[in-house]
């Protein structure tokens, strides 16, 4: 079921909050599942870290990616892409649009992706709520924050 927001083109928020660049540890175990579009036209998937997303405004978003990913090659060539998270007991999924921004930054050399938010969808059951989606284990926390700090303000200096 779906539940619209007052502003169906605009990230709620609490999102911009968790986006900002300075919640790293508190998001620091959820992954944002990112869906391009392939070559071939069939969606292919990969997740995100919120030390590589810097939410500019409600609907500005930077991305950082690898840069020969299969997922920035889609988005280079095509430019749509949904985010899909759990937040607040149900499924968000963000329409956007890519456009690449820069390339070779930080000493990984990744590509720099500004999203223009164009839709949030709502996904929430009156029967049920949603408690988590992908979420994962870093092996080096501190290492990791560390990078992703890194990586977020290359991309505010992006923005």
């Amino acid at each position: 079921m779906q539940n619209p927001q007052a502003d169906a083109s605009a990230l709620p928020p609490p999102l911009l909050t968790a986006f900002d660049g300075d919640h790293l540890e508190e998001h620091a175990h959820e992954a944002i599942r990112v869906s391009t579009v392939s070559a071939d036209g069939w969606p292919h998937g990969a997740q995100l870290s919120v030390g590589e997303v810097l939410a500019l405004d409600a609907q500005t978003v930077l991305v950082a990616m690898w840069p020969n990913s299969n997922t920035a090659q889609n988005m280079r060539r095509d430019g749509r892409l949904t985010l899909s998270l759990v937040h607040d007991g149900a499924l968000l999924e963000i329409r956007a649009h890519a456009a690449l921004v820069a390339e070779q930054q930080t000493a990984l050399a990744l590509s720099v992706f500004r999203l223009r938010v164009e839709q949030v969808d709502i996904h929430r059951a009156k029967y049920a709520e949603v408690l988590s989606g992908v979420t994962f284990r870093l092996y080096d926390l501190d290492s990791v924050i560390a990078r992703w700090r890194e990586q977020i303000a290359m991309l505010r200096m992006h923005g």
